[in-house]
């Protein structure tokens, strides 16, 4: 097992002072209250990261020399916030380059675990920073780190500094895991820990409103723009074989943009002129190789470097005829046209890319439509800083399409890149900092069981809702991961870019029901109602009219069917969803909604059924046209919505063993087992649930189920809470069969759509559900407790009444329950198969299978097994 707490030093006098010469407002601070900072638990000062035999830190004071010139510090779990440094001695001005990142093996490459270039996400696109440091005093990092672990600072420059404190002010809120109103442990610590990775997760990936300032500062002088992934106009995503002017005025290192771009993180062109260096602000640890001084260097792709999965191709480098000088404005032109771009500095020819050998290597779908069509936006790369204004664009016929002076706050809106509006909870903290819609499917209910943070689940129908197209052919949609920064005010233009995955609508659907069911809250849903409405009919508009499943027009399910039509998981996830809408419905006295939402649900289930039940492989089809894949999907969904019989969800859940491979479950029987497969903990989330559901409701023998639940709880959650290099105290995106992160130093260590384990626990394994919405009544009945090899489990279920503290044990072959519920609510204690012996150490009457509890009254209730 590896550490879990977090320590938190109060240093309010400290953070008072925070700041950077270079801009005066660097020391801008968030509005939200928020824990003091966060601070390391341990450190080692050496000449490289040190995973093991880290020194207790406690805010100590140390030193960086010569000749042990690298601290590591490690935070013990996921953290986020903005870096600082108070250098309490130094002998001299120095510089020191700081590293960030989730995993250990980050600390020991060029990049740390970064750059995040997928979006712009208001914070630090680069995982490594270098800071001046020419007196004692505080520096802070004008960017916000969103999420990381371990950070390393390296003394660049001959001399010596001394510490006496460093540490994050925070930007999210996170607090020990068993000072959360919900909690959970068991005989089984591993279950314990995993319960525990959830909630630190929706904690670090959960933003309060007004927590996450812009990474563009509105200034007298133009745009301030510190080095970051280019954020892009959205007015300009019709545009082709345009001409794109601008000013700018390097204050350290170079410039940056983009033509032809897509939106979000601006896939295609991107440009950066770097300055002649000779300014006194020039880092010693600027690559000359990458970027040579008074140079040009042009990438396609995400940006000039490679980080995993995203990929740019070969650089190219033009000499500058002229000399780029620091503090001095420039005029830059950029003509898009059918052969290249022709770049022009203050007039004068500064370079011509030839388009056919820039995107040779290219993969179109995440650019624009063509490589000459799209919108533009700015960025310089990593520690550069630039001021930007007069930003025009002309059409080939010289008609002028845009201008803008880059002076107004109403740019940060039109860029994407404004304070975030909403408390919202986002995909990852570190990356891809979006608001993914169908992840909060599993977000809501870890939130429910843990933080109880309904702030955010309001802030989650804010956002989604006011995203809602209006009109057009996407009439209805929500964004599905519209990123954080970016306004509904141009949601028209965002359009389809950001409304893709029709399963992810579905999802909303289902968020909608279950929050009803577990907060029993109609009235933030009477709110919304005329959206939740909007948005079922334009879902209901993608069930085909022939076949009666979910397909047939112009949405995309990528997520739960591999993109095809006609599919089971998604279609099963219709089902369940309009079942629970049509609850919500009925509370609203919406009859006319509630019939069409239950008949819909019905005629689903019938057509799931009749045709994509498959005899010869003795499960559901993935789809019509794919009739021969095997999906945990397509297993998980059907069970969940009540589709399945008993036989088959016992014939699918046996099919699984097709599926696994090392450590987990493939998605698919169409993924080849190699050892970079990636095992994906959302689906296998799902699947978690319905193999308890499945016994519980279907009565599936526990021989079935329970291989596959003690594999999913005892050895593939597992992997990421002991694995100290791996460690965040957080649910990751991807597993590798080996059971390190499934995409490498990119893969997110601290995703919510990983959470699952920590609302099933809850609801099966301590066994607190509701009953009815809100938890009016609810039921304490633990499950397959001596199949899972537990003698006891207990914790705290919140509820809109107040908390639900629940324990059971094993002993001499009975099980002891002790519950208490709150006030204004009713409950019943039972267990399945067993009989009641004693109520409050009173023998029970003959017969007695469950026993009422009063809310406000505890009761202890012995069963024998």
């Amino acid at each position: 097992m590896v550490p879990t707490a977090l320590s938190i030093l109060v240093v309010a006098p400290l953070l008072c002072s925070i700041g950077l010469a270079l801009p005066a407002s660097d020391s801008s601070v968030p509005t939200t209250p928020q824990p003091a900072a966060y601070i390391p638990t341990a450190f080692y000062v050496g000449t490289s990261p040190v995973l093991g035999g880290l020194t207790n830190y406690s805010g100590r004071s140390f030193s960086l020399t010569e000749t042990s010139p690298l601290v590591t510090l490690d935070y013990a779990a996921e953290v986020g916030g903005f870096p600082f440094f108070e250098v309490s001695s130094i002998s001299g001005p120095s510089q020191i380059e700081v590293k960030y990142t989730e995993a250990f093996d980050g600390l020991n490459q060029p990049f740390a675990d970064g750059p995040w270039t997928f979006s712009n996400g208001l914070a630090n696109t680069f995982r490594t920073e270098t800071f001046n440091i020419t007196e004692p005093g505080i520096y802070s990092s004008f960017f916000n780190q969103g999420g990381l672990r371990w950070q390393a600072v390296r003394l660049l420059t001959n001399g010596e500094i001394q510490f006496s404190a460093v540490g994050l002010r925070p930007s999210v809120e996170i607090y020990p895991v068993d000072s959360l109103p919900g909690s959970f442990s068991a005989s089984k610590q591993d279950y314990s820990g995993v319960w525990g990775l959830g909630a630190r997760t929706v904690q670090a990936a959960c933003v309060e409103a007004g927590s996450q300032p812009s990474t563009w500062e509105v200034t007298d002088q133009g745009m301030l723009i510190r080095g970051q992934q280019p954020a892009q106009s959205v007015n300009g995503t019709s545009f082709s074989n345009y001409t794109m002017s601008f000013s700018t005025k390097i204050l350290r290192g170079g410039t940056g943009w983009r033509v032809a771009a897509g939106l979000g993180g601006g896939y295609g062109p991107y440009f950066v002129l770097t300055s002649d260096y000779d300014n006194e602000s020039a880092f010693v640890n600027t690559n000359r190789t990458l970027m040579p001084p008074n140079s040009l260097i042009f990438g396609y792709g995400w940006s000039i470097v490679n980080q995993t999965t995203l990929t740019t191709g070969p650089t190219q480098t033009f000499a500058i005829p002229m000399r780029i000088s620091e503090d001095e404005w420039y005029e830059i032109s950029t003509e898009i046209s059918a052969s290249g771009f022709n770049v022009s500095v203050d007039g004068q020819p500064a370079a011509f890319i030839l388009i056919d050998e820039a995107i040779t290597w290219a993969t179109p779908v995440f650019g624009s439509s063509s490589p000459t069509a799209g919108t533009w936006g700015f960025g310089p790369f990593q520690d550069q800083i630039a001021y930007f204004r007069d930003v025009t664009v002309v059409a080939e016929n010289g008609t002028r399409l845009y201008t803008n002076d880059l002076m107004s706050n109403s740019t940060l809106d039109e860029y994407g890149i404004n304070t975030n509006k909403h408390s919202v909870c986002l995909d990852g903290p570190k990356r891809d900092r979006l608001i993914w819609t169908g992840d909060f499917a599993h977000t809501l209910r870890t939130v429910l069981a843990s933080t109880n943070r309904t702030d955010f689940i309001q802030g989650f129908f804010q956002n989604t809702f006011e995203w809602q197209l209006d009109a057009g052919p996407g009439a209805g949609l929500v964004a599905t991961d519209a990123p954080m920064g970016a306004s509904s005010a141009y949601k028209e233009g965002y359009f389809p870019s950001f409304y893709p995955f029709v399963d992810y609508q579905i999802f909303v659907l289902d968020v909608v029901g279950q929050y009803y069911w577990y907060s029993g809250d109609i009235a933030i849903l009477r709110d919304y109602w005329s959206n939740i409405t909007k948005l079922a009919a334009a879902v209901l508009a993608e069930v085909d009219p022939v076949t009666s499943l979910a397909g047939g027009g112009a949405g995309d399910f990528y997520f739960l069917a591999q993109g095809y039509f006609n599919a089971t998981a998604p279609s099963a996830l219709l089902h369940l969803s309009l079942q629970r809408l049509a609850g919500v419905a009925t509370a609203l006295n919406d009859s006319s909604a509630a019939a069409l939402y239950s008949s819909t649900a019905s005629n689903l289930s019938v057509a799931i059924n009749a045709r994509l039940w498959s005899d010869s492989i003795g499960t559901y089809s993935n789809a019509l046209l794919d009739p021969n894949n095997y999906t945990l999907a397509a297993a998980a969904f059907p069970i969940l919505a009540g589709i399945a019989n008993t036989s088959q969800a016992t014939s699918a859940i046996s099919k699984l063993s097709i599926l696994f491979h090392s450590i987990g479950y493939k998605d698919s029987s169409a993924v080849p087992s190699t050892n970079l497969t990636q095992l994906s903990p959302n689906i296998q989330g799902f699947l978690l649930e319905s193999l308890f559901v499945a016994h519980l409701n279907l009565d599936v023998a526990a021989d079935v189920v329970v291989p596959v639940i003690t594999n999913l709880l005892d050895v593939f959650w597992p992997k990421m809470l002991n694995q100290n290099q791996y460690y965040t105290g957080a649910t990751w995106e991807y597993l590798y069969p080996d059971g390190s992160p499934g995409i490498g130093l990119y893969t997110s260590l601290s995703h919510p759509w990983g959470s699952a384990p920590t609302y099933v626990l809850s609801s099966y394994v301590l066994g607190v559900r509701p009953l009815e919405p809100g938890y009016k009544t609810w039921v304490f009945e633990p499950v397959l407790m001596l199949e899972l090899g537990l003698q006891w489990a207990e914790g705290r279920v919140p509820t809109p009444y107040g908390t639900i503290e629940a324990r059971w044990e094993i002993a001499d072959g009975n099980v002891r329950m002790t519950v208490k519920g709150p006030s204004g609510t009713s409950g019943v204690c039972r267990l399945r198969g067993g009989k009641a012996r004693e109520v409050n150490k009173r023998d029970a009457d003959d017969d007695v299978h469950e026993v009422v509890v009063i809310g406000g009254e505890r009761i202890t209730v012995v069963f024998d097994t």
